[in-house]
């Protein structure tokens, strides 16, 4: 089982999909998020909705975070499902 790299969260809320890469992220979140009536969201049109610049992010917002970035710890634990192992998390 390859260790989570990537999440892609609501800020503020919770997590909507992880992954050992980017794109793996975007593919989880497709199963969590809403469905409309063209079905699943496709990792390209759950990319072209999230916020990209980091300083303009608000409360509701959808983007992808790194393990290393100071808040990923945060949702990992907070959601629940996951398990940190050393440095890594995984999911249970």
């Amino acid at each position: 089982m390859a260790a989570i790299k990537f999440a892609l969260i609501q800020s503020g809320h919770c997590v909507f999909g992880t992954g050992h890469t980017y794109r793996g992220a975007l593919l989880d979140a497709g199963n969590w998020l809403e469905h409309d009536e063209h079905g699943r969201y496709t990792p390209q049109r759950i990319e072209n909705e999230l916020i990209k610049p980091r300083g303009q992010r608000v409360d509701g917002d959808f983007y992808v975070i790194e393990n290393d970035e100071e808040e990923f710890n945060s949702y990992m634990k907070n959601q629940g499902g996951f398990i940190k192992r050393g440095e890594n998390w995984y999911s249970k």
